[in-house]
């Protein structure tokens, strides 16, 4: 329950998240080119967490924010599957769960989700960090529009994409697009259906120039 979902190569990893009462710390990762089609546990995170969000950036999987029965989480922990170990890098600058994250060119974005100790008491997030995979640092950009957490996040054309999730009052159907060069987000297409804690993948179709 409420695990994080990344890839690497042909790979697919499962990370954290819950059964019952208890958390998980676990691993998993399936081979689509495996004769075998079985899930093996691969190195287990520092921190057994739920909520987290996941992405890959230069062949590491990491593993942001999220929540360990007590506290919204600051971690990150990236994981190497050359040397199947996990690093803990650098916090996030708000602790949170319910965040989506994805990679755009040498960074990686997290946005929104779900904080409870902050100084306006639990709430929805519309701040944005941005890790710069150079430097390692963290950064604050433009805000959401919308507060929401339980979103999903995608990456097309140099833009990203927060797809739906939850205000605190309502399931959102809300489409926001994030221009890095303008560091501004406008409004997209919204979603047919409002809905959160939905997952969202990108996939590009051939073209006839494609086939030439």
């Amino acid at each position: 329950n409420r695990l994080g979902v990344g890839t690497i190569d042909n790979c697919i990893y499962a990370v954290g998240g819950s059964f019952g009462q208890q958390l998980y710390s676990s691993v998993e990762r399936y081979s689509v080119l495996s004769d075998s089609e079985v899930w093996t546990e691969v190195a287990s995170m520092h921190t057994p967490r739920i909520g987290l969000a996941v992405c890959t950036h230069s062949r590491l999987l990491y593993a942001i924010g999220g929540f360990d029965g007590h506290r919204r989480l600051t971690d990150v922990e990236s994981y190497n599957p050359d040397t199947n170990m996990w690093k803990r890098e650098k916090p996030l600058l708000i602790g949170r769960s319910g965040a989506a994250a994805a990679p755009l060119a040498e960074c990686i974005y997290v946005v929104g989700g779900y904080a409870s100790d902050s100084v306006d008491g639990p709430m929805q997030l519309d701040a944005v960090e941005r890790y710069d995979t150079l430097t390692q640092q963290w950064s604050l950009v433009q805000p959401l529009n919308c507060r929401r957490s339980a979103l999903s996040c995608v990456t097309l054309d140099k833009q990203l994409f927060a797809l739906g999730g939850y205000d605190g009052k309502h399931f959102s159907s809300v489409v926001e697009v994030y221009d890095p060069e303008k560091n501004e987000w406008t409004f997209g297409t919204s979603l047919t259906k409002e809905r959160s804690g939905h997952g969202s993948a990108l996939t590009v179709e051939p073209t006839l120039e494609d086939d030439e």
